[in-house]
């Protein structure tokens, strides 16, 4: 007896010896052989960290210990293998099943969710029905197998569950159908939902005798279901599931001779179906039915009772989401086994309840009440005595329920209402309990209890434990009313206004509570001092409120487990969380604490702490302590040192350090083994380029260290050993020069999201191995990379990548002509800002999930694929601006209707306005400036409801603006300047006179006036120079106090520059250069704070100048910018329709673009008819960069405080009356570069040619006789001033040693070679050629405008 005992203490020795070792060698390495297949054999189940996917790889060699891998504990056997969803083969495969043939002992395998299509030639699942003897379950579902699996899977003898749902099974014939299955004669499950099968399945399956659950769920079973006689039945058969089809009826399924075969059957699903009323009488033969569903069906009216109670053995039945209104009779139901009936969703009224109250064994009732105003009178449910979870929901305003009530129901444990008013009144007589001690939980949603309720008697919750309150209205003494909640554990509030929240008070009276949560309910001030009274408490949550002040409140809560005071407006420091020591979790984000956080080290049990977004500074040496942490978040604040402090929390999974100041040694975090995911983003840290300090964080899958120093690592070439680790996701955006790309990118394979923009790397091609090695890569951004060469893409189809972005990069070449084959799935591709050329691949068109394509900024040629106009139906952006792009736009077949966006300006595009783009109803910006399209505006724009950027500038457009009666009253840029547009400008732009922000019209022939109803409130720009335009100055201005610049330059207005300017606050530039407006300069442009330019030049001003003008130039001042934000979340883009403003400069004229004009200040009030002295307020002034007042009538003395103006560049003061001396101190202007007295009355010497003075010669003083010195040829002697203006004598010029006979050879020998070079240039560069012609156009127009303007108009005509 002893040697036997021993012999078998010997085995379990063994045995145990064994299980040391691991699984079989051999099954080892059978599973290594599916590892191609199945990519994620050796990987955990899925965790969901930020909304991504996290694959953690297995870390031990024992593969029983895998989590897909379940072994027998005694012989080290697999016995069930879980490979859902671990293949990362997105296109269809077969499957070679005799891989599964080692695993001898194998019971189940799953294979849901991996995109087989079937099996390998002569390997499918017939060969495992040899050695594969105890395999009971196998789960093929979600996959894309069809009926020719069947064959192979009707050989797995063994088999007792089977799911084929989700695969592409159809309707077929007996002899290649679901039939072929019956062999399988230990089957008890079959799943074959979501099937298209089709009615006859039934007939198929009648011979699987040994089935005891069947699911035909959403199988396409419609109308009258039948099945045929048969030999064999369906007596064992216990579930039958047929819920989302379309079946009207059962026919003859479960009636009479066909009702036996289901005489075992207990769960009938027919939920999701288009059954009414007349389904119960099909259902009488199932006696032994146990739950019934037939929620979401066509159910409606009154129920007839008799064929319903037939079903005496019922214990479940669910009648949710119909249109029943109630039972026949109303009191006939007798169903006394039910124990969970489930009336929700219906159009009940209050009569209903009186037709429950015979089923006395009911435990759980749902029930919804429809069109009910007044008491819901619970006395008709008396008879439910054994009632425990209640669940009543009212769909009108009107119902009211009494807790009182309460009492009838002395087993009652769980009540939940919603939409109901709890209205107390007096106790009911019939009320048999006072004290509810049954009820545990009560949940209120959507109610509104009476405000001016008072406690009563008879409402006694003392057994409370769980009190659930959301979206409802409460009286401030609402647990008064419900009674001392002396048992009360668990107290929840969510979103109730702050007004009627659970007042602190009470709640601190409930001093049992060991759970309460009350969030987003708006409490504001401080905590009272009274919570020190709930020291039961574990759980305390009061995040999304507006509390504020200290904490000091929580100090004496020392069993607090979990903490969570989020998104307040608590300020102060933490000390009093010091003693909470018991601390699992703290939440501490999102407030207003400061100071250090030196309280926290004493919390050594905490393992989630989030310390975010406050005011935090001081060192992390108080986290050192915290060994168990698992989760630390301490971004957004001012933490500042090193992080020497974290390398002893080992146990780190999530580490966020970002938007601090720390800095110091990255490498202090290689000891966080257990690290997953790792941000520091927007520090001061300088880490090198390779994450060498990293390498041995084998768990690590998200590293983020945006706007660090990324550096190149010195010893990166003298280690070649892999990182343990595999990204999921990296992310080094900003800044750092690195060389070649890092050497453990190389080592990756599972990256998902990849960001390395704004590094300058020194390569020349794309690395497209990024791809070929990360199968599952979703995101490349590589913007700004310094990268060039060609772009290459993969050998093979990329089926995961959506997002790409190489702009702003040095990529030259043809994009290659199979990018859309190959990267079919892109959803977002942004190639912009590089050096591409050659056409646009056609195989864009391939893409039919690209929403945004940006192509702009490349030297890309030819016309847009038709292909891509009509495969790219998802395409919402479409940016292909300034490119070398021709022919009409559009021209073919067209299906981008769901455009947001089009952006073609900057290109050669011909032709006129395509009308297809009238069926891109959703576009809301729309630019084809700088082409040569002509034609005439289609009408159809001014429909685009959705339109708010339309800029057609610089074209051939021509004719009238169109009238329309549209819905264009969204648009908020409109841009049309230089065309060929005339006539008036019509009513209908009054329909924009909402929404209007950017109106340029300008460079066009337009006439007459604006039409007196238009008034834009919300212009910002208005640019209508270089017209035709009449009348004075239009009124339509006069409430646009938002606006940033007028020019009105270059028409023929005139008239007073009106006293309402003054209303324009917000006026920058005022242009109203070359009209014809007369009077004096309005005293009320001195109201206008935030000038910046105004030209008032070559008008028919007259009278003195302002003194109170006040001028400075916008980056003094606040800058105005007038920004179209893209309706596009997936790009970062902006439009603004950058228009030139024309100014006159050191006597030339100049077109100025807004990144110049912020620099700008000036005012141009020259060839007007101004008189009287020069008087400025200097400190209005004192950032001026140009005056010019030339050629008017001023007269006294050049001011000397114009020496304080020592930012001016120019200074113009010629051709007027001005006597006295020029000031000395005007040598101090250093930044002056042009500056003219001329013609003037000016006496005394002229200035020293020293410093900035130096540099202008004697034209700058010519024309004042009294003026001597060097400059002007004259001796200094005393001379008188003279009292009157002097006549203009023109005086032969005395040229001093010059021979002008040479000067004149030389000068013409000069011009002559110079034209023949500009000739020669102009015949070779035919780019050049047509910009010469451009700017000679532009030279005859200016004339044209210059002699319409100051001539007679019979001049024009010829009649001088």
């Amino acid at each position: 007896m002893e040697s036997k005992w021993l012999a078998m203490v010997l085995v379990v020795l063994s045995l145990g010896s064994g299980l040391c070792d691991g699984c079989l060698e051999e099954e080892r390495f059978a599973l290594f052989q599916l590892k191609p297949f199945f990519e994620f054999i050796d990987y955990k189940f899925q965790d969901l960290i930020n909304d991504d996917f996290v694959y953690e790889k297995e870390s031990s060699s024992n593969c029983c210990e895998w989590e897909r891998v379940e072994c027998n504990p005694i012989t080290r056997r697999v016995t069930h293998l879980f490979l859902n969803y671990s293949s990362n083969m997105e296109i269809d495969w077969y499957l070679n099943a005799s891989l599964f043939l080692p695993f001898e002992k194998l019971q189940s395998i799953f294979l849901r969710g991996n995109f087989i299509t079937g099996c390998v030639a002569n390997q499918g699942f017939e060969r495992l029905s040899s050695k594969l003897d105890k395999l009971e379950n196998l789960d093929l579902s979600n996959n894309h197998f069809n009926n020719s699996i069947l064959a192979s899977l009707s050989e797995l003898s063994s088999l007792k569950s089977l799911n084929l749902a989700g695969n592409v099974f159809t309707r077929s014939n007996p002899t290649n159908g679901i039939e072929m299955l019956s062999k399988l004669n230990n089957l008890e499950t079959l799943d074959l939902s979501f099937n298209r099968l089709g009615n006859n399945i039934l007939s198929q399956l009648d011979g699987f005798a040994s089935l005891k659950s069947l699911r035909l769920e959403y199988c396409e079973l419609k109308r009258t279901l039948d099945i045929q006689e048969s030999n064999n039945n369906w007596m064992n058969l216990k579930e039958l599931y047929l819920g989302g089809n379309e079946i009207k009826s059962l026919g003859s399924l479960f009636h009479e001779k066909e009702g036996m075969k289901f005489n075992k059957l207990e769960v009938l699903s027919l939920n999701g179906n288009l059954f009414n009323n007349s389904v119960f009488s099909s259902l009488v033969e199932l006696s032994n039915l146990k739950s019934l569903d037939l929620s979401g069906n066509q159910l409606e009216g009154a129920i007839y009772t008799k064929d319903l109670n037939a079903l005496s053995n019922l214990e479940e039945l669910i009648l949710s989401g119909n249109e029943v209104n109630g039972f026949i009779p109303s009191q006939g139901l007798r169903l006394m086994n039910l124990k969970h009936l489930d009336l929700s969703g219906n159009g009940f009224n209050n009569s209903i309840l009186s037709s429950l109250a015979t089923l006395s064994n009911l435990k759980t009732l749902s029930v919804g009440v429809y069109l009910f105003n007044g008491l819901t009178d619970m006395k008709d449910l008396y008879g439910l005595s054994n009632l425990e979870e209640l669940y009543m929901a009212c769909t009108t305003d009107g119902c009211s329920f009494s807790l009182q009530s309460l009492g009838l129901f002395p087993t009652l444990k769980s009540l939940s209402l919603l939409g109901f008013n709890i209205n107390e009144t007096t106790m009911p007589s019939y009320s048999r309990n006072t004290d509810f001690t049954s009820l545990k939980r009560l949940k209120l949603l959507y109610c509104n209890v009476n405000k001016n309720l008072t406690r009563q008697e008879g409402l006694n919750l003392r057994s409370l434990e769980e009190l659930e309150l959301s979206y409802l209205s409460l009286p401030s003494n609402f647990i008064q009313v419900f009674g001392p909640l002396i048992s009360l554990k668990k107290l929840t509030a969510s979103d109730i206004d702050g007004n009627n929240s659970p007042p602190m008070h009470d709640v601190c009276e409930s001093t049992n509570l060991q759970e309460l949560g009350i969030n987003g309910c708006n409490l504001k001030g401080s905590l009272p001092m009274c919570f020190s009274n709930l020291t039961s408490l574990k759980m305390l949550s009061l995040s999304y409120n507006q509390f504020s002040g200290n904490i000091s409140a929580l100090q004496s809560l020392t069993l607090l487990e979990s903490l969570d005071i989020s998104s307040n407006q608590f300020s102060g420091n933490i000390s009093a969380i010091q003693s909470l020591t018991l601390l699992a979790s703290l939440d501490l984000s999102s407030n207003q604490f400061s100071g250090n956080i030196l309280a926290i080290q004493s919390l050594t049990l905490l393992e989630s702490l989030d310390l975010s977004s406050n005011k935090f500074s001081g060192t992390t040496s108080a986290i050192q302590s915290l060994t168990l942490l698992a989760s630390l978040d301490l971004s957004f604040n001012q933490f500042s040192g090193n992080i020497s402090a974290i390398q002893s929390l080992t146990l780190l999974a999530s580490l966020d350090l970002s938007f601090n100041q720390l800095s110091g040694n990255i490498s202090a975090l290689e000891s966080l083994t257990s690290l997953q995911l790792l941000d520091v983003s927007n520090n001061k840290f300088h880490i090198p380029s390779s994450l060498r300090p990293f390498f041995n964080l084998s768990k690590l899958k998200y590293f983020h260290a945006d706007n660090n120093t990324i550096h190149a690592d010195d010893h990166e070439m003298s280690h070649s050993s892999a990182p343990r680790f595999r990204l999921s996701s990296i992310s080094l955006s900003c800044c750092g020069s690195v060389g070649s790309f890092p050497k453990f990118l190389y080592h990756q394979s599972e990256l998902q999201h990849v960001d390395l923009s704004n590094i300058y790397f020194k390569v020349d091609r794309f690395p497209f191995w990024l791809l070929e090695n990360n199968t599952m890569l979703v995101t490349l951004n590589l913007v700004n990379c310094s990268l060039s060469g060609p772009f290459q893409v993969t050998s093979r189809v990329h089926s995961t990548l959506s997002y790409l972005n190489i702009s702003n990069n040095a990529f030259g070449g043809n994009i290659p002509a199979r990018i859309g084959a190959h990267l079919p799935f892109l959803v977002y591709l942004n190639m912009s800002k590089n050096y591409f050329n050659g056409s646009i691949p056609s195989s864009f068109g391939d893409t039919s999930s690209l929403q945004i394509l940006d192509l702009s900024n490349n030297q890309l040629s030819g016309e847009i694929p038709e292909h891509m106009a009509m495969g790219c139906s998802s395409l919402q952006f479409l940016g292909l601006s300034n490119n070398k792009l021709q022919g009409s736009i559009f021209s073919g077949n067209f299906n981008l209707t769901s455009l947001l966006e089009l952006e073609l300006n900057g290109n050669n595009f011909t032709g006129m306005i395509p009308n297809v783009l009238a069926n891109c109803s959703y576009l809301y910006i729309l630019d084809l400036s700088n082409n040569s399209i002509y034609g005439e505006v289609p009408s159809w724009i001014w429909n685009m409801s959705e339109l708010a950027a339309l800029d057609v500038s610089r074209n051939q457009l021509f004719g009238r603006l169109p009238q329309w009666r549209g819905s264009a009253s969204n648009l908020e840029q409109v841009a049309m300047a230089d065309n060929q547009l005339e006539g008036l400008i019509p009513r209908a732009i009054c329909s924009l006179n909402l929404k209007l922000q950017f109106l340029d019209l300008s460079m066009n022939s337009l006439s007459g006036t604006l039409p007196s109803c238009f008034k834009p409130g919300s212009v910002r720009e208005v640019h209508l120079f270089k017209n035709k335009l009449q009348g004075a100055l239009p009124n339509a201005f006069h409430d646009s106090c938002l606006l940033v610049t007028l020019d009105l330059s270059y028409n023929h207005l005139k008239g007073n520059i009106p006293n309402w300017v003054s209303n324009l606050s917000e006026l920058s530039y005022l242009l109203l250069r070359r009209n014809h407006f007369e009077g004096e300069i309005p005293i009320q442009l001195c109201k206008l704070d935030r000038l910046s330019l105004i030209d008032l030049s070559q008008n028919n001003l007259s009278g003195g100048i302002p003194y109170c003008l006040k001028v400075s130039a916008l980056n003094y001042a606040i800058e105005q910018n007038i920004w179209l934000r893209s309706s596009l979340d997936d790009i970062n883009s902006s439009m603004s329709i950058e228009v030139s403003i024309e100014y006159t400069v050191k006597s030339r004229s100049y077109n100025y673009k807004r990144r110049m004009l912020q620099y700008m200040s000036g005012i141009d009030l020259s060839s007007n008819k101004l008189t009287g002295e020069i008087s400025f307020e200097t400190r209005n002034i004192m950032k001026l960069f140009t005056l010019n007042l030339s050629h008017n009538s001023l007269t006294g003395p050049i001011p000397q405080v114009f020496s304080n103006l020592k930012d001016l560049e120019s200074l113009d003061l010629s051709y007027n009356n001005l006597t006295g001396n020029i000031p000395v101190e005007f040598g101090g202007l250093h930044f002056l570069q042009y500056f003219n007295v001329s013609y003037n009355n000016l006496s005394g010497k002229t200035p020293e040619r020293i410093r900035q003075l130096g540099t202008f010669d004697e034209s700058c003083y010519v024309g004042n006789p009294f003026l001597c010195g060097s400059l002007v040829g004259k001796n200094c002697s005393p001379v008188a001033t003279p009292l009157t203006p002097k006549a203009l004598v023109g005086n032969k010029e005395d040229h001093g040693f010059i021979d002008m006979d040479a000067f004149y050879a030389s000068f013409f020998a000069c011009y002559v070679v110079v034209l023949l070079c500009i000739t020669a240039v102009l015949y070779i560069n035919p780019y050049w050629r047509q910009a010469w012609f451009y700017y000679i156009q532009m030279a005859v127009d200016s004339c044209y405008y210059f002699v319409v303007d100051n001539f007679p108009i019979n001049f024009c005509s010829g009649n001088m």
